[in-house]
């Protein structure tokens, strides 16, 4: 549970310290494309809007490889406790741990750091509810891990 306070502290404040000034826009057009839908947990209305991941000019962000292994190893994780479920704590902590590890490895900058903090935060929100026991829940969060690759590659 520390690890996991620590790292929605270093998350919130990351863009602050890590990132500099880093939203410049260099005028080109950006299409932006609608993540699948989120398991909601409290009042849409008490919910600010989360920001939207953008393509730059139709292609794809280049990403790091240590950001798109972690994706991947989230989502080794989702189907392992799909097929051998361990406790719902046990599962979350590994789940959180790898999420944790994109930031501590992301070398990113500019605006593809930018864009991937976007796809970032949803993330960071559905783990603060989440269950690793729900397989509904599970199922939501792989599907939203899968859609990395429409905007990173």
């Amino acid at each position: 549970m520390r690890t996991f306070i620590y790292w929605t502290f270093a998350i919130t404040l990351f863009p602050i310290w890590g990132c500099g000034d880093q939203s410049e826009h260099d005028g080109r057009t950006e299409e932006v494309i609608a993540v699948p839908a989120q398991h909601e947990r409290v009042d849409e209305a008490e919910t600010p809007s989360l920001p939207k991941v953008t393509l730059e000019n139709g292609q794809r962000w280049k990403a790091n490889p240590e950001t798109t292994s972690g994706i991947a190893n989230m989502v080794a994780l989702i189907d392992k406790q799909i097929a051998t479920p361990v406790t719902a704590t046990e599962a979350k902590a590994a789940i959180e741990d790898e999420f944790a590890l994109i930031f501590e490895r992301c070398t990113m900058t500019g605006e593809a750091h930018n864009q991937l903090h976007n796809y970032l935060i949803p993330i960071h929100q559905r783990l603060s509810g989440f269950d690793a026991g729900d397989t509904t829940q599970l199922a939501e969060m792989k599907s939203y891990l899968n859609s990395y690759t429409q905007y990173f590659e």
